[in-house]
C-alpha cells in the first residue's frame, strides 16, 4: 500500500516541477537570448511537438530563437551553437543576449551591466557605436579592425548552469573558443519559447497529476474497504 502512495507523490510532485517550468519559460517568452526549460517528459521524449529532433543539454533547450532586427549597431545575434563571454564583476558569464551598449568608459556592456569581452581576452571598448561588426566578430572602425568579439561553444552544454535569466556559468574547460558560428550586426535573438509548445507540455503536466490523483482515490477506496472488511470480521 505504502508503494501505491509513494507512487503518487512522485507523479504529483513530477507534475508540479513540470507546471513551474512552463511558467518560467512563459514568464520569459520575450526575453531576448532565453533559453526554455526542459522538464523529465521531454527529455526522454527527445523531440517536439512536430517530431523533429531537437538539441537538449541537461535541463534546457538549446534550439536557435528567431533572429530579429534592431537599430542598434551594437546589438548582436548568434547563429551558430557559440555563446558571448561576458564580466560580471570577477565572474566570467555566457549568453546568446546580445543587446549592449556603450557605457561611460566606452566599455560595451548588457542592460545588466556585464562587460563584453573581445578575443584573447579583456574588455571590448570602443570610442564610439559608429561601428560595423563581421560575421566572425571582427570589430572595424573606419574600416580599420580594432577588436573581435570573443566566441565560445560549449563542449559539455550539461555543464551549464543558468545564472538570471539569460546568462551561464561553466567551467573553463567546458568552454572552448567557437569559429562555427556567425555574428548578425543589428540583431537580437529571441526567446526560443513557444506558447503552443508550453501550453502541451501544460496539459500533459495535467494528465499527469490527474493520474497521481487517481492513484491516491484507489488506495483510499481499498483502505476504506480493508477498514470495512476487518469491522464485519470482529
Amino acid at each position: 500500500m505504502t508503494g501505491l502512495i509513494e507512487s503518487a507523490r512522485a507523479i504529483l510532485a513530477s507534475s508540479a516541477r513540470q507546471v513551474d517550468v512552463v511558467a518560467h519559460n512563459v514568464a520569459n517568452i520575450s526575453t531576448p537570448g532565453f533559453k526554455r526549460g526542459v522538464g523529465f517528459a521531454t527529455l526522454v521524449s527527445g523531440n517536439d511537438m512536430r517530431g523533429q529532433s531537437i538539441r537538449i543539454d541537461a535541463t534546457y533547450d538549446f534550439r536557435q530563437g528567431k533572429l530579429v532586427a534592431t537599430d542598434n549597431p551594437l546589438d548582436m545575434a548568434i547563429s551558430g551553437p557559440g555563446f558571448f563571454q561576458v564580466r560580471a564583476g570577477d565572474a566570467v558569464l555566457y549568453s546568446r543576449q546580445g543587446q549592449f551598449r556603450l557605457d561611460d568608459e566606452g566599455r560595451v556592456v548588457s542592460p545588466q551591466g556585464y562587460v563584453l569581452q573581445q578575443a584573447g581576452g579583456g574588455d571590448l571598448v570602443l570610442a564610439s557605436a559608429d561601428v560595423a561588426i563581421a560575421d566572425d566578430g571582427t570589430v572595424l572602425s573606419n574600416d580599420r579592425p580594432v577588436a573581435r568579439v570573443a566566441l565560445f561553444a560549449s563542449e559539455d552544454s550539461a555543464a551549464l548552469t543558468r545564472v538570471g535569466e539569460s546568462f551561464y556559468r561553466a567551467p573553463e574547460t567546458a568552454m572552448v573558443s567557437d569559429d562555427v558560428s556567425i555574428v548578425r550586426q543589428g540583431m537580437i535573438e529571441a526567446s526560443n519559447t513557444s506558447l503552443g509548445d508550453e501550453m502541451v507540455t501544460m496539459t500533459q503536466a495535467v494528465r499527469q497529476a490527474e493520474t497521481g490523483a487517481r492513484l491516491i482515490q484507489v488506495y483510499d477506496d481499498l483502505m476504506g474497504r480493508a477498514i470495512s472488511t476487518l469491522g464485519q470480521a470482529r
